[in-house]
């Protein structure tokens, strides 16, 4: 197998500290290391399951690392980080694999795959449980589900719990029991430079502190422990109308979505009509705003509370009903398919306010394709009472969040799919002020910083450079060290 880095290493002097050939000799010797010693498998170049494994999410990126080590526990974690170390390979992280910037794979790299740490153990006395990283929320869903237990999370059922426990999660619960960061007791993780840490509010709590929002700048989560809230029978479902009237319908649910008790949490979409059977045969491909929500508590109050968004204008079709909790992540059983493209950007809002719904609606209006989809998301409630300084999560205050999304099959153009997505993107600026690190895509240092403000960002500093000098857990929304190259080596 060739040597993932093809290159010469040399010393200070100039000269060749060792060969090619004699990298490609180590380097071979090493993986055959690695694969006697880790429990999990390691797929190469050439293996039969390495083509289907590569894969990821988002068909934009289409990688060949140079090895797969699937772990099945903190160990094979050990020590697949420590061959990344001394090998000095590029290192990708991958739990659920949904990453938008394609962070979950690499070029001629390692990549560490989660996906069989699926152990879940719940506590449902004190409401507590341990999650695996490689576990999906779908999972986690309905495995609490028979206890009338729930953790908030994100939207699709696929999403992987180990990339999104450590940027915050925002889902169908936020307002009610605010981001999944807020439940967590605990992360266990392997650090770069191999020692497996406990970090919580009693141990390492500056470290607590910055995995909570900081991504995976600081090791690789291995467990969570979390604290569960209720879940049991919600009121939840969708309401579709047709989107001639898209700009009043977006500045009522605005309204109401920001007036309404924590309990009701809702997300709003702009696309064309997809032929479902719900949808009436002459609106199948025809603009709609369709209004997602999850009501958590007392149903009869719920159907109260929901009312209102119900009746802004004639429906097309309304899905709302009474539904166990999991039930509700099939309004995004599209967000689950794997190898589309997307091209998303996404931007928090102070607030919604009129100019700047007009100003969305005209724009999306001008794009409209099937490829489009829309959403907005009215925060606040649970998510907003945390101190903005207790997580690194840096936008508790922001009102509102939009994400942009054009994605199709890869047989549809990619720069008209891109260009869309950014036309709606630059006509928004003007009104935005930052962006969630979940919903980001490559987009350079300085949207890192939209991330984090500075007095955040200096404290992630802190830790990577405590934690990870030398940058080996890069691929993300990298926080760099600033400590000298040489120092950090």
């Amino acid at each position: 197998m060739k040597y993932p880095q093809d290159t010469v290493q040399y010393n200070l002097d100039g000269q060749a500290a060792m060969s090619a050939q004699e990298y490609q000799y180590n380097y071979d010797r090493a993986v055959e290391k690695l694969t006697s010693i880790v429990r999990g498998d390691v797929l190469l170049p050439g293996d039969a399951a390495y083509e289907v494994e590569r894969k990821v999410w988002n068909g934009r990126f289409d990688f060949h690392p140079a090895a797969i080590v699937r772990c099945v526990d903190a160990e094979d974690v050990r020590i697949a980080v420590n061959f990344a170390r001394e090998q000095g390979m590029t290192l990708s992280v991958r739990s659920g694999g949904h990453s938008i910037a394609g962070h979950s794979s690499n070029n001629n790299g390692l990549v560490i795959d989660l996906s069989n740490l699926k152990t879940i153990t719940i506590d449902p006395v004190n409401h507590t449980a341990r999650l695996g990283p490689g576990l999906t929320w779908g999972e986690v869903a309905n495995t609490l589900q028979p206890f009338g237990l729930a953790m908030t999370a994100g939207d699709v059922a696929s999403v992987g719990v180990g990339g999104l426990l450590l940027g915050g999660g925002i889902g169908w619960m936020v307002r009610a029991y605010g981001l999944s960061i807020d439940r967590l007791r605990s992360v266990e993780l392997v650090t770069a430079d191999g020692q497996l840490l406990r970090a919580s509010a009693d141990e390492h709590p500056e470290l607590f502190w910055g995995l909570r929002g900081g991504g995976g700048n600081f090791g690789i989560a291995t467990a969570f422990e979390v604290d569960l809230h209720p879940g049991g029978t919600i009121l939840g479902g969708a309401i579709f109308y047709e989107a001639a009237e898209a700009e009043h319908i977006l500045k009522e649910y605005a309204r109401l979505a920001a007036a309404a008790p924590d309990e009701l949490s809702t997300e709003a979409i702009i696309a064309l009509a997809p032929p479902a059977p719900f949808i009436p045969p002459d609106k199948q491909g025809t603009p709609i705003v369709g209004i997602l929500l999850c009501y958590t508590g007392d149903l009869s109050a719920g159907e109260r509370v929901v009312a209102p968004l119900r009746q802004i204008a004639t429906p097309i079709a309304d899905l709302i009903a009474p539904m166990p909790y999991p039930n509700i992540f099939a309004l995004t059983e599209i967000g689950e398919v794997t190898g589309l493209q997307h091209h998303g950007r996404s931007q928090f809002f102070e607030t919604f306010s009129d100019e700047m719904l007009h100003t969305l609606v005209e724009t999306t209006q001008s794009v409209m394709s099937p490829e489009t989809m829309i959403s907005l998301r009215v925060l606040g409630g649970a998510m907003s009472r945390v101190a903005p300084d207790a997580t690194a999560f840096a936008h508790r205050d922001k009102q509102g969040m939009v994400l942009i999304t054009h994605f199709a099959p890869l047989s549809v153009d990619a720069s008209s799919l891109a260009a869309r997505t950014q036309q709606i993107f630059q006509a928004l600026m003007p009104y935005a002020n930052g962006v969630y690190v979940g919903f980001v895509a490559d987009e350079g240092e300085q949207r890192v910083c939209d991330i984090y403000p500075p007095a955040i960002y200096d404290r992630l500093v802190a830790l990577k450079n405590q934690y990870d000098p030398t940058n080996l857990f890069g691929l993300n929304q990298n926080i760099k060290s600033s400590v000298p190259a040489i120092l950090a080596a």
